[in-house]
């Protein structure tokens, strides 16, 4: 019997952009689309990290107490309803951003390569309205290198969460069933009567109760309906789970069946005389009587480039030179094509198959930061991936596949070297492209960032750590050089929360310590002239200090949306020892905090 494996990604437009952007997990995300009359309608949204809810009710609740807007409904009406259940101060941080489904279908195709570790059939769902959100791979023959259907969907869903992706997948006899299954876990997991994970287990049974709120609003990630039950299993699902229309949909509401169950129980003729052909259709997939095929990532294939070994070949008789030879071929003929048509590798994938050990293959995933066709570099970055991996004791083949590709930017080299800024700016963005390379291969491309300013008046806040651009970029301006979205005036008249703001030159130090220190901590550390002006003197550490001068005091008041109200008088003092310090005073209790240092 075949089995399938459904990966959904819910609101895939919205995650696209905090994948490409992590500094909007903190401000409303609204994806939306011009209507033909200048409506804007909202295709997804989401709230990555909302502020807490205790002192406000959302007008419409969606699971975890979340405000529900769902797709279809006007921008104003959206706002409207996060006014309500946020305050009117989250539409003015809200980010609006126009639908773009070539862009999200090429990162979906992109993500559904990538998991050809799991199956080398993948293909992305077929839907009558919206955009797809689901990939479908044929898992039939391939659960056991992975220790069995559970191992693998449990594996799935956690290595998309590593590559900063929320996803849901289920295992079941047919992609329908599958599909209906990853869209509603934590019900599957109820009837099957899986356990709750450990880890929630352990929060629930702790003596906090904020930890019993984080363990209920916790919902199951996978599910898996076991061989021949997807009818039983699936019975209770509300029938909009089989992928019908809102017409199909109404015309089963009329006549008091809401559930996949009572849809199942409909004789033959009852259905064709009563419903759209489309529920019959949906009913046959679902029961598998009707082949519902995978169709691979459309688009212009990407190569790939594979070779197997008679038998099986043990790794203590293949030194690193001959493995590291063999893929450097590989990559050679999968770069042919390419550079062929002028373009380079952005996304490489090694499998190193062993398939005798009924395990799963060994994977090297290696990304760039821009597009490349240089062999020896693809491979120098292999071989430093492959370092930090375990090779099996025998090794059936390897395979090399593209995953993602780019436009490469070539121009003549100079016959007596120099030449303009231009061109040498050009070389120097190429050698710090190729330099990030080799360090996110060695440490890993999670530990390689720079930091980004944000606009968010708290300074410990006001930077995140984002992924390389590959060459320096001005505050406020993408690497590509063109206007980044951010700069653009939100529907409500004011900016969007993450644009930075220009400062005074001299007004923020160039130290600043991940926390503020305090200088309060005995009594007499610190001593002010008046109770809310500068302080005379301080100490700090072992060493005091008298202020000659005193520029302030700057208040910053923010950050509601996090807890208690920061409120802050900061001072620039300068000392009789020539040093200046950036300190502040809380409001709140008048404590004293040193927060940076001047050159």
């Amino acid at each position: 019997m075949s089995r399938f494996l459904t990966i959904w990604l819910p609101r895939w437009p919205v995650q696209r952009r905090l994948l490409a952007r992590p500094e909007l997990r903190k401000v409303p995300v609204f994806v939306c689309r011009r209507e033909r009359r200048g409506a804007m309608t909202v295709v997804s949204w989401a709230w990555a990290e909302p502020p807490p809810t205790e002192r406000r009710r959302p007008v419409v609740s969606g699971r975890g107490g979340r405000v529900a807007i769902p797709s279809g409904m006007s921008l104003a009406e959206a706002m409207a309803v996060l006014a309500i259940a946020h305050g009117s101060r989250a539409c003015h941080v809200a980010e609006v951003d126009p639908d773009d489904p070539a862009a999200d279908r090429e990162a979906l195709e992109r993500i559904a390569r990538w998991c050809r570790r799991f199956s080398p059939t993948v293909g992305i769902e077929e839907v009558i309205a919206g955009e797809p959100e689901c990939l479908h791979l044929d898992v039939t023959g391939t659960a056991g290198f992975f220790g069995g259907e559970e191992s693998l969907v449990r594996t799935a869903v956690w290595t998309l969460a590593a590559r900063g992706l929320h996803a849901r997948a289920a295992i079941a006899d047919t992609p329908a069933a599958a599909w209906a299954a990853a869209h509603h876990t934590d019900a599957v997991a109820r009837v099957v009567g899986e356990a709750v994970p450990l880890v929630v287990r352990r929060v629930a049974q702790g003596a906090s109760s904020h930890g019993v709120r984080l363990a209920s609003r916790r919902h199951r990630r996978w599910a898996m309906v076991p061989r021949g039950e997807a009818a039983q299993v699936l019975a209770e699902l509300p029938a909009a789970a089989l992928r019908i229309d809102e017409a199909t949909a109404a015309a089963i509401a009329e006549v008091g069946i809401d559930t996949i169950g009572g849809v199942l129980a409909l004789s033959p003729r009852s259905l064709a005389s009563r419903f759209p052909p489309l529920l019959r259709r949906r009913l046959a997939e679902f029961q598998g009587h009707v082949a519902e095929p995978i169709v691979p990532p459309g688009g212009e294939a990407l190569p790939q480039e594979s070779q197997a070994f008679d038998f099986p070949v043990r790794t203590v008789d293949l030194d690193e030179q001959q493995l590291i030879g063999l893929i450097d071929g590989l990559v050679g003929r999968c770069l042919a094509p390419l550079v062929a048509r002028g373009e380079g590798v952005l996304a490489l994938q090694v499998r190193i198959e062993h398939a005798a050990r009924m395990a799963a293959p060994t994977v090297i995933d290696v990304g760039l930061f821009r597009p490349t066709a240089s062999r020896s570099h693809l491979v120098e970055l292999v071989r430093l991936r492959l370092g930090r991996q375990r090779l099996p004791g025998e090794i059936d083949g390897v395979a090399v596949e593209v995953i993602a590709a780019g436009a490469v930017s070539c121009r003549q080299r100079l016959l007596f070297g120099g030449g303009t800024k231009g061109l040498e700016a050009s070389d120097a963005d190429a050698e710090v492209a190729m330099l990030l390379d080799r360090l996110a291969g060695r440490l890993g491309r999670a530990a390689v960032c720079e930091p980004q300013l944000v606009g968010d008046a708290q300074p410990e806040h006001a930077w995140i750590a984002a992924p390389p651009s590959g060459r320096p970029a001005t505050v406020g301006q993408p690497a590509s050089g063109r206007p980044s979205s951010r700069d653009r005036v939100s529907r409500s008249g004011a900016r969007g929360y993450a644009v930075p703001r220009a400062l005074p030159v001299g007004r923020r130090p160039i130290w600043m310590p991940p926390r503020p220190v305090p200088l309060d901590g005995l009594e007499g550390e610190v001593m002010a002239i008046a109770p809310e002006g500068p302080p005379a003197r301080f100490r700090l550490g072992d060493v005091p200090h008298r202020v000659v001068q005193a520029h302030g005091p700057e208040r910053i008041e923010t950050a509601w949306w996090r807890g208690p109200t920061v409120r802050r008088d900061y001072y620039v003092v300068e000392t009789d020892s020539g040093e200046r310090f950036w300190l502040f005073r809380r409001l709140r209790d008048g404590g004293w905090f040193l927060h940076g240092m001047f050159a």
